[in-house]
């Protein structure tokens, strides 16, 4: 499929006919509520070709080669080119190209019964792995029960395989000194391999994935003893272990305790897919701006990529924004959306859509009720696009989402436009 961009003055109905398709397949595949587009918003066209956007360093030489193309092919499909000028940001076309097989890995956090089944029966058919964020950890450092059967039900009706999420989610945050009591002392370690092979044995998950989110540098080692340890009951049982990573570029001061605290290299000997959380580099609470800048992310996955397989990193890629209020006031409160509900937020109010280059990542303007100006950094097809060509780039084994319940209308069907998901 195609990826457009609209310009000022244009309409649902122009695009249409510039691409030979209806209005109706263009709003049906984008989920829009209206045929109301603005200016900056990127749309899906279900056409046969597939678009390109042109990232920083690429030749038509380098695009050619990562798709297995022939330069004279790549330049047949694009007669827009003159000579071989290409410039970062532009959209070119590909000749039909084999989707290559990768690994896709859902989050889902579990909610309330119903909206979990409607959330498993909608994502299911597009993912390997659906993993269900549930297992908490208390202040004991035991496993916080999860209310895992609706989803586990629906799940049991289609081909991705279940997966069970670990993590040191208390319930209001992730704690780094509750997961140190477990990690710290072997017994409880054991302790806590036992009671999670309970659940995932008796509940028929096919993967776990660890969460542990902001360890102490203390707890380098001992992280990679407790993974070492529960490999080694989940191999003889065919269940894959899958451990996401805090992101580290090798070259952000603030990295230092995160260098520390996880040993990339270490982990990966231990598990079947590392997930790099290449995220929330703005955060809530924290000044705004892209949440996942191109140039970091593809910074972390080159600094894994000395550590460990690229067949072994899923590239975690987010489904959200996040809304500031302007002036921006250390510490105020952050809130989340749903790309598609930013979008549908544009569409009613006809805001313009802006797109920060050096990032790669859209952003808005408006003004709340109370006359109050907020921007909203999120991530959208086209930002989107830039990430999936890095797993295409790097030749890595796939994408892991968060999270399923936040709506993004695009990401699903772009997905399998780029990828065959295994």
């Amino acid at each position: 499929m195609n990826l457009h961009v609209v310009r000022a003055g244009a309409s649902i109905w122009s695009i249409a006919s510039q691409y030979g398709v209806t209005p109706n397949a263009i709003q049906s595949l984008n989920q829009l509520p209206s045929s109301r587009i603005v200016p900056g918003q990127t749309l899906l066209i279900p056409t046969k070709a597939r678009s390109y956007a042109v990232m920083p360093g690429d030749t038509l030489s380098t695009i050619a080669s990562s798709y297995g193309l022939s330069l004279s092919a790549l330049l047949a499909a694009n007669p827009q080119i003159k000579g071989t000028a290409i410039a970062y940001g532009d959209m070119i076309k590909l000749p039909a190209v084999s989707r290559p097989d990768k690994v896709a890995l859902g989050f889902l956090e579990l909610t309330q019964p119903e909206a979990d089944r409607m959330h498993v029966s909608t994502n299911a058919p597009y993912y390997t792995y659906l993993s269900l964020f549930g297992y908490g950890m208390n202040t004991a450092g035991s496993i916080i029960p999860a209310k895992d059967k609706p989803a586990l039900q629906a799940m049991s009706q289609t081909r991705a395989m279940p997966a069970a999420t670990f993590s040191n989610w208390t319930g209001t945050d992730f704690s780094p000194d509750v997961v140190h009591t477990v990690l710290s002392n072997a017994s409880l370690r054991g302790q806590y391999i036992t009671e999670m092979l309970s659940i995932v044995q008796s509940k028929s998950y096919r993967a776990v994935v660890i969460d542990f989110e902001s360890l102490h540098a203390a707890d380098r080692e001992s992280f990679v003893q407790f993974l070492d340890q529960l490999s080694d009951k989940l191999q003889p049982l065919h269940i894959a272990l899958i451990v996401c990573l805090m992101p580290i570029t090798g070259h952000l001061d603030y990295e230092g305790p995160i260098v520390q605290a996880y040993d990339y290299d270490g982990i990966a000997r231990h598990a079947t897919y590392i997930m790099l959380m290449s995220y929330n580099w703005a955060w809530p609470g924290g000044p705004p701006g892209p949440i996942a800048p191109l140039s970091l992310v593809e910074d972390n996955i080159r600094y894994a990529l000395q550590q460990m397989s690229s067949q072994q990193i899923l590239l975690g890629l987010i489904r959200y924004g996040y809304d500031w209020a302007l002036p921006y006031q250390a510490g105020e409160a952050t809130k989340t959306w749903g790309v598609q509900a930013v979008v549908e937020k544009a569409m009613y109010e006809q805001i313009a859509i802006h797109f920060d280059k050096p990032s790669a990542t859209p952003y808005l303007h408006y003004w709340d009720g109370n006359g109050k100006q907020h921007v909203i950094w999120f991530e959208d097809a086209r930002s989107l696009q830039f990430k999936f060509q890095l797993v295409q780039k790097y030749q890595l084994a796939g994408i892991a989402a968060w999270e399923l319940s936040e709506r993004f209308a695009q990401f699903n069907p772009l997905m399998t436009d780029q990828f065959q998901i295994q």
